[in-house]
């Protein structure tokens, strides 16, 4: 006992080692967490900026585009050309007027051979600008300027029109929009012009240069790229980073509050290794923790202690019995109530104050792919997280008493989904917290077809909407020259016309295709099928179109080809779409393989496009209905449908499809069929 002094130096001792020891390797583990964390997010937002420099350039640069072939357009036409003629400025200030608000345009203007102004909103210092020049400052606004000549059926050039867009706030917020960066004009001295966030400073950097802007929403990470050589003007875009911020702090803040939390654990292990030393305790302390963890009926013993611990063990089990009657009576109450939910087909969810699940019904089960035991006591936004993309929580958008709301979640196993759900508030006994309980019903079936349909129609007038703009022109041209035009000329005019009705057929048939597997009546005509005419009738249909884009099909087959069995029609649409495929993704005056071959029991043909290809990861939706890619040339577009029918087609020939990679570039489209045995084509 003389030493007995000792011990609580050496418990003091003890706990304190633990706690040093615990902070040291907390600290060593979370500090370079935290910087390399910082680094990662650092670099990601300056890889976001960069991603939207690009994205603005190309956008900027179809825009371009957009604008020249409409100026050049207004310049073909035969009307404006003989109001020029005519010199009648009244008539070609109502004509301009007419074409601009057809063409959303914001400026136009005609010009004279000498380049004076006849007619037009966009400034007569504007016909002295040179050609080339593609961006201005007219009164102190950014523009978009494109211009074209204006030449007589003869070849005389009787003027020039220019065009014009303003790059003001709503253009640069639909850049934003696309982009999802914050959009700017610069001036030539640096000035902010024009831009969608309001307060932000003058950048330090010049153009291509990486750096930090401040606003009153926060900071941002920003560059700019000039927007052509002459006019000075400068593109900047920039990321919120905010969001950064905080995520830094975040981290800096969980870092220093785990660290504590583990030397306040060390701690608390110290004083329980001191505390063994109290026998009886130990055995009370055991019993309590069986009790804690689920264990109600655990034995408390009567321990032969102090008479303040038989105190406390007689105390305990007389807690023990008040405890067991009262929860023998709620489960009983709680037994109903769940026999009540369980009824409802419908997913049921109650939440505490604190958004932790206090109870789910077996349709919730099914409609979040977690179980009753998993998801008690989770966070609600835990078990229902909201889908990518979404702000806020599953809490957060949660409906009050009485309210109904649809809300897209991600479940368990990834799908997403779409919940129609009721808030109710849940009556409590006497004592217990108010708590919410909230109805599931899925609706994702009928939001997808409500976003279908809307889909559809939009792509479809699309479509429509571009060759039938073709036809009109050709049309008006015609009806305008007529008498003037040799039958050279006119068969010149007339391939625009060609190609217009044929995508239009093109487009007709794979709806109608895709309209009748829908409605589960796609069925084949087989008889025996002579591939080589098939291919060369499919080479027929779309030869209007490689000559236009001026490209090459390079056929390679064998000698004699194995005998097909099946739909003629069918499988000249699948040529038709492949060939059409290939030469919309490849550029112009490039070369389409086509390759026949026979592989084992199959007969596959190929075609192969030098276009930007086909992802791998996108390979597995490429077949489906209404998946477009990103074609070469933005005329040559589709809705979704060309692939579709081919895979419908050939599966339903037996066949197979697949996409590969092209050596050098580009995509290969096969599919192969079976060959009927013992015999053999032309």
């Amino acid at each position: 006992m003389k030493h007995s002094w000792l011990s609580p130096s050496f418990s003091a001792q003890l706990i304190l080692a633990l706690v040093v020891l615990i902070l040291l390797t907390t600290f060593s583990a979370g500090i370079p967490a935290y910087l390399l964390t910082r680094s990662a997010l650092e670099q990601q937002a300056w890889s976001q900026v960069e991603g939207g420099r690009r994205a603005t350039r190309s956008l900027l640069a179809a825009e371009e585009e957009r604008l020249a072939s409409l100026v050049a357009l207004f310049a073909e036409r035969p009307t404006l050309q003989r109001l020029v003629l005519e010199d009648a400025a009244t008539e070609l200030d109502s004509y301009l007027d007419a074409f601009r608000a057809q063409s959303e345009l914001d400026l136009l203007l005609v010009c004279d051979a000498t380049g004076g102004a006849l007619a037009g909103d966009l400034g007569p210092q504007t016909c002295a600008e040179p050609p080339e020049q593609r961006f201005l400052l007219l009164d102190g606004r950014p523009a978009m300027v494109a211009g074209d000549e204006i030449i007589d059926a003869g070849g005389e050039r009787l003027g020039s029109a220019r065009g014009a867009i303003w790059l003001d706030e709503p253009f640069l917020s639909l850049m934003e929009l696309r982009t999802g960066l914050a959009q700017s004009i610069l001036g030539p001295g640096g000035e902010r012009l024009v831009s969608t966030v309001s307060g932000l400073d003058t950048p330090a950097g010049s153009a291509a240069e990486r750096y930090e802007l401040q606003a009153a929403a926060g900071p941002y990470y920003a560059t700019s790229f000039p927007l052509d050589a002459g006019s000075g003007l400068l593109v900047e875009v920039a990321l919120p980073v905010a969001g950064l911020a905080r995520s830094e702090s975040s981290a800096l803040l969980i870092m220093v509050s785990s660290t504590a939390a583990v030397a306040i654990l060390g701690s608390l292990v110290g004083v329980l290794i001191v505390r063994q030393l109290v026998s009886p305790l130990q055995q009370l302390t055991g019993v309590a923790e069986r009790i804690g963890a689920g264990d109600l009926v655990a034995p408390i013993p009567l321990v032969a202690g102090p008479a303040e611990v038989r105190t406390l063990a007689a105390a305990l089990q007389r807690s023990q019995a008040s405890m067991l009657d009262a929860l023998r009576e709620r489960s009983e109450a709680l037994d109903w109530r769940d026999t009540l939910i369980q009824s409802i087909v419908e997913g049921v969810v109650t939440v505490d104050s604190r958004g932790c699940i206090t109870f789910m019904s077996q349709g919730a089960e099914a409609l979040s792919g977690w179980t009753r035991e998993e998801a008690i006591g989770r966070p609600l936004d835990t078990v229902f997280p909201l889908d990518a993309g979404d702000g806020g929580s599953f809490r957060a958008q949660a409906p009050r008493p009485g309210e109904k709301r649809q809300i897209a979640v991600r479940t368990r196993q990834g799908r997403k989904a779409v919940f129609a759900v009721t808030g109710a508030e849940l009556a409590s006994p006497a004592g217990e917290e108010t708590q919410l309980a909230l109805v599931l019903r899925d609706v994702t079936q009928e939001e997808a077809v409500r976003n279908l349909r809307s889909y559809f129609l939009a792509n479809i007038s699309h479509e429509f909407l571009t060759p039938l703009s073709t036809l009109n022109a050709s049309m008006e041209l015609l009806l305008d020259q007529a008498e003037n035009l040799s039958a050279a000329e006119m068969r010149e005019l007339l391939k625009p016309t060609y190609l217009s009705l044929r995508g239009l057929q093109t487009l007709i048939d794979n709806l109608l295709e895709s309209s009748s597997i829908e409605a589960g009546q796609f069925t084949l005509r087989r008889q025996p099928v002579d591939l080589n005419a098939i291919l060369a009738q499919a080479l027929q249909l779309v030869e209007p179109l490689l000559e236009r884009r001026q490209q090459l099909v390079s056929v390679v087959q064998p000698g004699s080809l194995p005998a097909i069995h099946g739909d003629p029609a069918r499988l000249t649409q699948v040529l038709v779409n492949l060939l059409a495929n290939a030469s919309k993704y490849s550029p112009p005056h490039k070369t389409i393989d086509v390759r026949v071959e026979q592989l084992g029991d199959a007969l596959r043909i190929s075609v192969a496009d030098q276009g930007p290809g086909i992802p791998e990861a996108e390979r597995a939706n490429a077949f489906s209905s209404f998946v477009r890619g990103e074609a070469a040339d933005s005329e040559q577009v589709g809705i979704g449908l060309g692939l579709y029918v081919v895979k419908t087609t050939v599966d339903a020939h037996g066949g197979r499809v697949g996409i590969d990679d092209r050596p050098g570039g580009g995509a290969i489209v096969w599919f192969e069929l079976p060959v009927q045995e013992g015999k053999e084509g032309t």
